[in-house]
């Protein structure tokens, strides 16, 4: 990843400078990658920050499905002060700081409720030391908002409840990283992107993804995907990210608001969270989909597979920090 902290360009410095005598009046600009709908946390994330800084006064303005940028490109805006606020990837992050890859790692938190406590009441030394990492970049990580319910299984083949079912499929996998996870699961991965999933299915180069239900809800995915195994693999986050050139141009009252409304849209992430959570398996079988609850023991077997592999899915050296902080808040 580019150094975010480059030279200034003669554009960057002349909104710099007008920001500081005009923060008050300015339109605060918030972008989302995903389409203006309820299933997408990101939207419904920033709407709730809009809201409660227009209600405090100031004037925002959401700009969703991509209109400002992908997710780097935001994250570069950000970094010079052109852009307020974004909730983007948390790969943004780990480019800067790969610790933040245990927060995702598989069964490292229990629940939703445990991986919150973790990111927003304990001041754990890692992610504070994250957070300096991507502050001296230009950008303020605001929050690690949920993105709905915990991370399973997909796939258009059968059902799947355990990992002897995995044999015979090919898993799409976001990088070799995650490959390893599911090799450890005893089955195949696939590197695609995102993007070429639905051709990749029909060409048959793989077979399904491990995902959050909410991501087939969003990109109409139920259509050929027919199987969900619920493994409760990690609580999916994105990163509410701020400008730090914009937040430190702010009056004291002003950089008050837009705390408070960090926390509010927070505060109705969790709640929008754990009722989605609930929501998201009703629509998977609303649309078609047979979801399937794994045994204790067929769990037990999927938590210990996937701990064999945490010292690849983060950095070795985080590993007991990582298990430190989810016991710390059980």
């Amino acid at each position: 990843m580019k150094h975010l902290r480059t030279t200034l360009s003669g554009l960057a410095l002349a909104a710099g400078m007008a920001l500081a005598g005009t923060a008050q009046a300015q339109d605060i600009k918030i972008a989302v990658q995903c389409p203006p709908v309820p299933a997408c946390a990101d939207w419904v994330y920033a709407e709730d920050f809009a809201a409660a800084l227009r209600e405090a006064g100031l004037e925002a303005t959401v700009f969703a499905g991509g209109a400002l940028g992908k997710d780097a490109e935001l994250v570069d805006q950000l970094s010079q002060g052109l852009l307020q606020f974004a909730v983007t990837n948390f790969v943004m992050i780990a480019q800067v700081d790969p610790r933040i890859l245990g927060f995702l790692a598989p069964y490292v938190f229990e629940s939703s409720e445990q991986f919150f406590k973790a990111t927003q009441e304990v001041d754990s030394e890692m992610l504070a030391e994250i957070k300096e990492k991507m502050k001296a970049q230009g950008v303020i990580v605001a929050a690690l908002p949920g993105l709905g319910g915990q991370m399973g299984l997909f796939n258009d083949e059968h059902e799947v409840a355990s990992v002897d079912d995995l044999t015979d499929l090919r898993i799409r996998a976001i990088d070799p990283n995650q490959v390893k996870l599911f090799e450890a699961w005893g089955t195949q991965g696939v590197v695609v992107d995102m993007p070429e999933f639905a051709g990749a299915v029909q060409q048959g180069i793989v077979d399904g993804y491990f995902n959050p239900p909410a991501v087939p809800l969003i990109f109409k995915h139920t259509e050929f995907l027919k199987y969900f195994t619920d493994l409760k693999a990690g609580t999916p986050f994105r990163a509410a990210l701020m400008s730090a050139d914009w937040y430190d141009m702010l009056a004291d009252d002003q950089k008050a608001i837009v705390d408070a409304a960090v926390l509010t849209a927070n505060a109705r992430n969790r709640d929008w969270t754990y009722a989605a959570e609930k929501a998201e398996i009703e629509g998977l079988k609303a649309a078609g989909v047979t979801v399937t609850e794994l045994s204790p023991e067929a769990l037990a077997e999927f938590k210990a597979r996937s701990q064999q592999v945490w010292d690849t899915l983060m950095p070795s050296g985080s590993v007991a920090d990582m298990q430190a902080i989810a016991d710390s808040v059980k």
